[in-house]
């Protein structure tokens, strides 16, 4: 008795399994390949031209702000509501994969190549700084009156709610983003031993001194160093530097004595409170940023054009100190920032006071990613003096073949 295998069978099966393990790896190539086609590529610069011509003409009639988040900080918005349309930073990000795939599909690692690698990584490098720009730079502002120093800046749109206690000497300052307040919601100072809960709380608003609410709205006082009564919300600016924000609150609403705390954006001292015996301090105010160096600003100039009082120049003279024992005078002009680590100082504005004192205002850039254009701009360069030295080397070689 002969027993048989059916090998035509099993050789059928392994055959086709092959098959569909070959398409499917000819799909996945075909795909990144499509990834990294020129066409991509033109499609990408194409749109990044429409963004930057649309979003600068909506800028003129919106703002800054609402152009920067509608075009340039989006991934995708719509236009009239309906119809849909990439923003840069979808685009970005697409151009950013099209040359990764482009490096190794349609160029690839070969020697004879080696110019348009280089110069792809220099490309690549570039959108790698301007990532680290888009997610991870601050934007901030220090105001400094002659003889002044600091070593805090401001933010120009994002508040925060500062506690600390009223005491002699060095004290603690609690700060806490007021971004994610809402109403009902309760804020612990554990060290302090204190509690917020949050009754109102606007990212713009109006303050009044008399209570003009509607009938039938709570009445009941407030505490207020500049005697504010009462908050009505607004619509946000659109210049987000132009909102003031303001709420009130409910010191520690647990404890029998009951008080309502109202902090407005411009206030001009912080309220004073008195809670089981101890005093604190409150106030919302402008986010500060711990800077790296001490400035202090020595003297302002400013220049009018004749018969006008149109500035034609403006020049901090500052001195800086650092913990690393640095200490020197700077000059600090409209076309000449200082810089220090990842920090850029620009001369902004001014301002002088009805009594003569000269403030200046100073634009504080925090850029993590700040050294990468210049080195992006060395390696492009470096690709493409490669690239045609090459390209001259073989014209030359087959002029001599000829």
């Amino acid at each position: 008795m002969k027993i048989k295998t059916n090998t035509n069978t099993n050789t059928t099966n392994q055959s086709s399994s092959s098959v569909n393990e070959n398409k499917s790896k000819t799909k996945h190539i075909n795909i990144f390949r499509l990834a990294a086609s020129l066409k991509v590529t033109v499609v990408c610069l194409v749109i990044l031209t429409v963004l930057v011509v649309w979003g600068t003409v909506y800028q003129a009639e919106h703002g800054l702000y609402q152009a920067q988040q509608k075009f340039f900080h989006s991934w995708v918005f719509w236009i009239g509501g309906v119809i849909p349309f990439p923003g840069t930073v979808l685009v970005m990000f697409v151009l950013f994969f099209n040359l990764v795939a482009a490096l190794f599909f349609r160029i690839g690692f070969r020697l004879a190549k080696i110019g348009n690698i280089i110069t792809h990584l220099g490309i690549l490098i570039l959108l790698v700084g301007g990532f680290l720009t888009f997610y991870f730079s601050e934007e901030s502002s220090l105001m400094l009156r002659e003889g002044e120093g600091s070593d805090m800046s401001s933010s120009r749109h994002l508040w925060e709610l500062a506690v600390w206690e009223a005491k002699a000497g060095d004290r603690d300052i609690y700060a806490i983003d007021t971004a994610g307040f809402r109403p009902g919601e309760t804020i612990r100072f554990h060290d302090l031993n204190l509690e917020l809960k949050i009754k109102e709380y606007y990212a713009n608003c109006n303050a009044y001194t008399a209570n003009i609410s509607s009938p039938g709205s709570d009445s009941q006082p407030v505490l207020n160093s500049s005697g504010i009564q009462l908050l009505k919300e607004k619509p946000l600016s659109r210049e987000l530097a132009e909102n003031i924000a303001g709420g009130v609150f409910i010191v520690n609403p647990d404890s029998p004595i009951n008080q309502s705390l109202l902090l407005y954006g411009q206030d001009n001292s912080p309220t004073r409170v008195t809670v089981e015996g101890g005093n604190f301090f409150f106030s919302i105010r402008r986010k500060t940023i711990a800077l790296p160096l001490y400035i202090n600003l020595q003297d302002f100039k400013v220049k009018f054009y004749p018969n006008s009082t149109i500035p034609k120049s403006y020049e901090s003279r500052v001195s800086i100190r650092a913990e690393q024992g640095l200490e020197r005078d700077v000059v600090i002009s409209m076309n000449k920032p200082l810089r220090f680590k990842n920090y850029a100082f620009f001369q902004s504005s001014y301002y002088i006071a009805p009594d003569g004192t000269e403030y200046t205002i100073l634009a504080v850039v925090k850029n993590v990613g700040r050294l990468l254009p210049y080195y992006s701009s060395i390696t492009i360069f470096m690709g493409l003096l490669i690239h045609f030295l090459m390209m001259l080397f073989r014209r030359r070689k087959k002029k001599k073949a000829a």
